[in-house]
């Protein structure tokens, strides 16, 4: 019996110890994780909320910021290698009666590299003017676009409202 009491003590020590290093573990990896998310989200960048709509002329001369002013406007990026973009394209064309509807003008601005082809052309003509670029987007680097698609809502006083990857984050859901 003072065997099976001692293996019992034993056991009950080792459940203790175990306890004890599963808890240090859990918390190291919650503190690891914590760096892991601060080391991996990148800053926020472009344009801040609130920010005025950057002055400029499109490269074909076809739009400039004057042309804009006076009332609110949806931008959106897009580019012929870019996964997402067909998607958001649909979703903008789909949608072009209803914002159009509400007064906002929509200018789409499409980078097609040498060697790409546009097929994303026919569907954003549907939205709105269109301007199409060449491999580097000047448009991106003016309005300080990070990557396509991307949307910016500007209102009528030209600063910026919302900004986003996805229509829908920009646009009010249906």
């Amino acid at each position: 019996m003072l065997l099976l009491s001692i293996v019992v003590a034993m056991l009950a020590a080792l459940v203790v110890v175990n306890l004890v290093l599963s808890a240090a573990i859990i918390r190291r990896l919650r503190e690891t994780e914590a760096k892991l998310i601060e080391m991996t989200t990148p800053a926020a960048s472009g344009l801040p909320l609130g920010g005025a709509m950057p002055e400029f002329v499109s490269p074909d001369g076809q739009v400039s910021s004057a042309d804009l002013a006076g009332g609110p406007v949806l931008v959106g990026f897009f580019s012929a290698g870019c996964r997402h973009c067909p998607a958001q394209a649909e979703a903008l064309a789909d949608r072009a009666e209803e914002i159009g509807g509400g007064g906002v003008r929509v200018l789409s601005f499409l980078t097609a590299g040498e060697g790409e082809t546009d097929d994303l052309a026919p569907t954003l003509r549907k939205a709105g003017l269109l301007v199409t670029e060449g491999d580097t987007s000047a448009m991106m680097t003016t309005f300080q676009v990070q990557g396509t698609p991307a949307f910016l809502m500007f209102g009528d006083d030209g600063r910026l409202l919302a900004r986003g990857h996805e229509l829908s984050e920009v646009i009010n859901p249906q």
